[in-house]
């Protein structure tokens, strides 16, 4: 029995494989963002707006949800030009401010945090879909 390797056809398939495993990854990573601002207890002050009782994210806690904004534009995308690679954005023109802080404002990170809690995840992810086609 002769076996032949079809370098293109393979590398074809890993690539196919690897952009499965990101695109599971990036959708997870930007669930666990929406989760850490929707789910994660908050402990910083509360107050009152519009008659709506309120509580804020102290320093380091992910942000509260307000008026749901900063959620619904948690987003991900794909490269369309054959590349690897997925990418989570908070399109907000504050979500900056909030991941990392600004001079009048302790950072409330969300999406580092996101990645680092999925990190295991992607990794295996990656493994298992490779191992499948190899």
């Amino acid at each position: 029995m002769t076996s032949t390797w079809n370098n293109a056809a393979v590398v074809a398939r890993v690539r196919q494989a690897l952009m499965r495993g990101i695109v599971v990854a990036t959708e997870g990573v930007r669930n666990e963002a929406v989760s850490l601002v929707l789910d994660t207890k908050k402990t910083g002050r509360i107050y009152r707006r519009r008659g709506v009782e309120h509580q804020a994210s102290a320093p380091g806690e992910p942000p509260a949800s307000d008026t749901g904004t900063l959620v619904s534009r948690i987003r991900t995308d794909y490269s369309r030009l054959g590349e690897l690679v997925g990418v989570v954005r908070a399109s907000t023109a504050y979500a900056a401010a909030l991941e990392y802080g600004t001079p009048r404002m302790e950072p409330r990170p969300f999406m580092r945090p996101a990645l680092a809690n999925r990190r295991k995840q992607i990794i295996a992810g990656l493994e298992a879909e490779v191992r499948a086609v190899l």
